[in-house]
């Protein structure tokens, strides 16, 4: 286990967070009129083991949502289980969060390689789970084309990468190569997908939803890219015919890896993406189908960051529209935001300045100046707590 904060540490953390939980960007929780959506990377989240205060500090950000989606989770569910239960405490309810969890997916059983699992916490009470549980994978015919339409391509990278390992084998190279595909093929992790809904106000209609929990790939920017919008596409044409859908709408929430170093020219191309695949889809050249509220500036806070170390915006929450869907968020939505708690909002968790401001009396950006002083205390939390911080949406309730 990497190094910790202490105990004297952690009771300055939760001192601070008890004082001023908003200027953190914690989500106000158990509203009536609303409920909060999140998305959690919790890094190589296995045995709980040496790692229960860590969870424990964790639980008091997913007790104030409704729905969780948490990637990264291995093989063994121990720490899922761990803080489902002190979640459930929190909230003074012995089973009021459920879960729906995958099998392991990005492994080969049998072969070695980095198996994952990804999962939904939910509350049943605010968020009612319905009948579909899958994953989205491109069929063998899909992946044949994929192949078949960058078939050169895909052998010089094979030959290249298969000379660089004899190389790296017989110690002329230093580092193991990685594989750069050069085109899309199939997801390097399949997305996980479960049915729910919002309920809503006495007669009105509840927001039927499916919950789509994605861990894309990390590796060269224009791997990341493909692997991004071919995920985007599988969800706006398979809206386009919604009515074989379990559910009228898709809510992607998940680590996409998003590379967002220079955030006006890169989320300028994801804009003009998403506006090509709105005409493409649904023949309208407006956002109102599609909509990832993280890749604007919020209103009052600017460009929300999501990684630890503030530099990202990795993690996403996206709204994936039906037709006649009135009650999820758009992109003509965000300049109300803030205008009632219950309308729709979102933001990230910064226990990133939580820490630096609780631990050291500084800031995060004060600490950033001094690369060995910020690398001790970086690694305080980037691997027993995570090195991405959760992010939320508030959406209203139906009938409200």
């Amino acid at each position: 286990m990497a190094k910790r904060f202490s105990v004297a540490d952690w009771q300055k953390i939760e001192k601070l967070l008890d004082e001023k939980p908003l200027k953190y960007g914690m989500p106000e929780g158990g509203r009536e009129e609303s409920v909060v959506l999140s998305s959690f990377n919790i890094r190589k989240l296995s045995k709980s083991k040496n790692r229960e205060r860590e969870l424990d500090f964790m639980s008091r950000f997913c007790a104030r949502c409704d729905l969780i989606a948490i990637q990264e989770i291995q093989d063994s569910l121990d720490g899922l289980i761990f803080l489902q239960d002190r979640v459930n405490e929190r909230v003074s309810s012995e089973g009021e969060f459920g879960l729906v969890v995958s099998d392991i997916t990005g492994e080969v059983p049998g072969k070695k390689g980095m198996a994952e699992r990804l999962a939904f916490l939910y509350r049943r009470r605010r968020v009612r789970r319905t009948e579909l549980a899958s994953d989205i994978t491109i069929d063998r015919k899909g992946v044949l084309d994929n192949f078949e339409a960058n078939e050169e391509a895909f052998r010089t990278a094979w030959r290249e990468f298969d000379e660089k390992m004899k190389k790296f084998e017989a110690g002329e190279r230093a580092s193991k190569p990685k594989l750069v595909l050069p085109s899309f093929l199939t997801f390097t992790r399949s997305p996980h997908v479960a049915a729910f809904e919002i309920p809503g106000k006495q007669a009105a209609d509840p927001i039927a939803f499916l919950a789509v929990n994605a861990h894309l790939l990390f590796g060269k920017p224009r791997e990341r890219a493909a692997e991004f919008r071919a995920l985007v596409r599988w969800l706006a044409m398979r809206l386009q015919d919604e009515k074989r859908m379990a559910a009228p709408n898709f809510i992607l929430l998940g680590d996409l890896n998003l590379d967002l170093d220079n955030p006006e020219a890169d989320g300028a191309a994801i804009d003009t993406f998403i506006r090509g695949m709105n005409k493409e889809a649904f023949n309208s050249n407006t956002m109102h189908r599609i909509y990832f509220p993280f890749i604007d500036k919020h209103p009052k806070h600017g460009l929300l960051r999501s990684n630890a170390r503030l530099n990202q915006t990795y993690d996403q929450i996206a709204f994936f529209a039906g037709a006649k869907e009135k009650a999820l968020p758009n992109h003509e939505g965000a300049v109300h935001i803030a205008e009632h708690p219950d309308k729709f909002d979102y933001g990230v968790f910064n226990f990133a300045e939580l820490f630096a401001n609780a631990t050291t009396g500084k800031s995060f950006s004060q600490l950033k100046k001094n690369k060995a002083a910020f690398k001790a205390f970086a690694k305080n939390f980037e691997h027993s707590v995570s090195d991405h911080m959760p992010i939320w949406v508030r959406v209203r309730r139906p009938g409200f």
